[in-house]
């Protein structure tokens, strides 16, 4: 039976993974037959530091290894076995981390455009230029303004949401939290790519945050690394949940 822990990308929280989640627990025949085992056992959505709600303090001071922690101790604390390790966006670059130094290793881990940099680089020197440097000027603005850097509704839009419904928008603005910019900027501690475990990288072929030709490059890094595409911009948990859950029971 395949246990699922589902990270969630900057800014955003466990909520981001209902509707996947779901998918993912729904029984495969309507009515279920009795006592017939899921395809997923357990399925744990978690909230990082400073993220959906754990959102108390501030977001900003966050720390990549407190992030690494908080998976680590999901995994023990939730008694999760046969593990698909599931990261989103910045949190590629997390899970990745955690499932380097796990005792026992995950089965799987999959990256659904994940944002990996070159071992011991900054999360940020993933990401193309343009990203980087809106990134700046955003975090330049927020400290102005003294608050704290969240994406503003025109980035929402354009680059984070693109192409899905402007109501499905609209009802994920309210969500959206602040970003982790000490974690974004961190270096990532690995020393090399290697895994002790089989890495699926799903890319997301309409993505403006990570574009698909920076994800297949981040993609390549991992020997052996399975590819999978989804046409869907970033958000993909809220656009094609279903054809996103069906890309993860593979390895149930």
């Amino acid at each position: 039976m395949t246990d699922y822990l589902l990270v969630h990308g900057a800014g955003q929280g466990a909520w981001s993974w209902g509707a996947v989640w779901g998918h993912l627990t729904a029984p495969e025949e309507h009515p279920p037959t009795l006592y017939k085992q899921r395809r997923a056992n357990k399925v744990h959505s978690l909230d990082l530091p400073g993220h959906g709600a754990d959102a108390g303090g501030d977001t900003s001071a966050v720390r990549l290894e407190e992030c690494v922690q908080a998976i680590t101790r999901a995994v023990k604390r939730e008694k999760l076995k046969d593990l698909v390790l599931v990261g989103h966006g910045f949190s590629g670059s997390l899970v990745v981390q955690a499932a380097s130094e796990m005792d026992v290793p995950p089965k799987r881990v999959v990256l659904v455009a994940g944002i990996v940099p070159a071992p011991q680089r900054p999360l940020l020197s993933a990401c193309p230029a343009k990203t980087r440097t809106a990134f700046r000027i955003f975090s330049m603005l927020s400290s102005l303004s003294r608050q704290e850097l969240k994406l503003p509704t025109p980035a929402i839009n354009g680059f984070l949401c693109n192409g899905m419904d402007p109501m499905e928008v609209v009802q994920l603005l309210g969500f959206l939290g602040p970003l982790p910019t000490r974690v974004l900027k961190s270096r990532l501690p690995m020393e090399n790519s290697d895994l002790p475990c089989p890495v699926t990288y799903i890319v997301l072929t309409q993505d403006k945050i990570i574009p698909p030709d920076a994800q297949a490059r981040i993609a390549e890094r991992f020997e052996g690394v399975e590819t999978v595409e989804i046409e869907s911009c970033h958000q993909v948990m809220a656009q094609h949940p279903e054809e996103l859950a069906e890309v993860l029971l593979r390895y149930a």
